[in-house]
């Protein structure tokens, strides 16, 4: 009787392991990957790596166009790009000179009122002047805080600082005045206070014609680009 064991098992064992040797090393980067797993998980870490940094340059590049697309919608609609950040209503000159004249009209009539009460008893009661005159202070310096918080583009600025300087340099000789201890004294500070108000005016007007003048291209800060 002829069985496995005197048929001989060596043949078929070579063979198996021939067969088994060739299935592995079939595919050597699959049994590379296995045999480093560490160097597997290396190559995956870079990717990803790349990939974050690709995104993060491509955010930086739409949020640049972003910006640019803003202002080149500002300039289309006329708008001042200094006073409309993004996603804030239009803001152009000539609104900001409706606003500038919104708070200057008023004040300049108040002005005109404290001068008259002045005026009116400016010869024959200290007390009645002063009181005009105190009143004026406060007038003068109302509307110097109010030019203090007007947001001025930067190329209307420096006249604008004039002009506060010119009317806290008012209100500083116009409160002196109201201490004067009589009428003679009183009287002589006028010809100080009407030159120092004709400077408040005459700046009132170049703040003002500043504003009807919007800058060209050239004149316009990239400050906030």
């Amino acid at each position: 009787m002829i069985t496995l064991d005197n048929f001989g098992s060596a043949p078929w064992e070579s063979a198996v392991r021939a067969r088994r040797h060739k299935r592995e090393s079939a595919s050597p980067r699959y049994a590379r990957a296995d045999q480093d797993p560490t160097r597997a998980g290396g190559v995956i870490v870079a990717i990803a790596s790349v990939l974050a940094g690709v995104l993060v340059i491509a955010g930086l590049v739409y949020a640049t166009g972003t910006s640019d697309r803003h202002k080149a919608a500002l300039a289309a609609a006329g708008c001042e790009p200094n006073m409309s950040p993004s996603g804030l209503q239009c803001t152009t000159y000539r609104g900001l000179t409706r606003q500038y004249e919104s708070i200057t009209t008023p004040a300049m009539e108040q002005l005109r009122a404290d001068a008259e009460a002045f005026s009116a008893s400016e010869l024959h009661s200290l007390a009645a002047a002063a009181a005009a005159l105190t009143a004026e202070v406060a007038s003068e310096n109302a509307l110097g805080r109010s030019l203090a918080r007007f947001p001025f583009p930067p190329i209307v600025a420096p006249k604008a600082t004039a002009l506060i300087q010119a009317d806290h340099a008012l209100a500083k000789l116009t409160a002196e005045q109201a201490r004067s201890s009589s009428l003679s004294q009183l009287r002589s500070f006028n010809d100080r206070v009407q030159i120092a108000s004709a400077v408040v005016q005459a700046e009132l007007k170049l703040v003002r014609a500043a504003l009807d003048t919007p800058p060209t291209a050239s004149q316009e800060p990239c400050a906030p680009c």
